[in-house]
This record gives structure tokens, sequence and C-alpha cells, in this order.
């Protein structure tokens, strides 16, 4: 008798341990992309639109973005002006998020631009990778991937290795 109760008892406390694990496992996490996705949205509408001052509501004024040297800004207003030398370089100008992903204040996603050259009219596509924090239900930096070699080329660029220097 002494031996069921104990393989009783063992059973039961496999069982009260399994069914912890399998329901908090199993909690619906949130989603986080209702709050975010209508900020991150208008932040990528405003690359097409030439409308900057949504940036006022959407943006920190001391928003910081992380990219190549031509594009890293450090407020939000040297990213509008950023925006608008690339709004005065491009013009039809569409921003595709190819792919997201929200977590607790963050967003991180892959994304093509394309647009017509304003010099050239030569048209380009470009890819890259972001990643965006939010505090407060504003944008506060965002670390932006991208390779500039392709769309050189695109416009017609060559890359030369340095030629050889004579001593």
């Amino acid at each position: 008798m002494k031996q069921l109760i104990n393989s009783f008892l063992k059973a039961s406390s496999l069982f009260l341990v399994m069914s912890f694990v399998i329901l908090s496992g199993c909690q619906q996490q949130p989603d986080y992309s209702k709050e975010l996705k209508p900020i991150f949205d208008k932040y990528f509408e405003i690359w097409e639109k030439p409308n900057l001052d949504v940036l006022d509501a959407i943006m920190d004024a001391n928003f910081v973005r992380h990219a190549d040297a031509g594009t890293s800004v450090k407020s939000r207003d040297e990213l509008k002006k950023a925006i608008a030398e690339l709004k005065n370089n491009f013009s039809d100008i569409k921003v595709v998020s190819e792919e997201e992903i929200y977590t607790e204040n963050r967003f991180a996603g892959r994304w093509t631009m394309t647009a017509i050259h304003t010099a050239s009219g030569k048209p380009i596509k470009q890819w890259g990778n972001n990643i965006i924090h939010f505090k407060d239900g504003k944008i506060v930096e965002e670390w932006d991937a991208f390779d500039n070699q392709p769309l050189m080329e695109q416009l017609g660029f060559t890359i030369m290795p340095p030629a050889d220097e004579k001593k």
C-alpha cells in the first residue's frame, strides 16, 4: 500500500509540474504591433510623401539615427533635412516594408526602396534593414543598415582599386 501511495504522489507531482509548464508556456504574448505599427507606418510614409511635419508627432526631439556617414543624424530636425535631401535627389520614392518584427518598444525589419534618380533619370532599387526603438509612443532611435555600392553601380559609377603608389 505504501508503494502504491508513493507511486501516486510521484505521478501526481509529475502531472502538476507538466501542467504548469504547458499552461505557462501557452500564455498568449501581447501583440506589440497594435501600438507600434501605426507609428512605424507613419514614419515609412514620410520617406515617400513630403509631409515632414508628421515627424513632430511621432519622433522624439532628441531622435538619433545610426547609419552610414551621410545619413546618420542626431536630432529630429537633422532627420527632416536628410529626408528633404533624399527627396531632392530622387523622385517617385516607394518604400515597402518586406518583413516586420515587433517586441516591447522595438521594431526590426527589412525594407526595399525604389525611386528615380532626379539628375540622371535612372531607376534605382535599394534594400536595407533597420531596428527602431520607441519610448512613450515616439521613435527615439533607429539603426539603419544598407549597402550603397549597388546603388552607386545602378547610377553608373564603378569602383576602381587604388593605383599603385611609386616610391
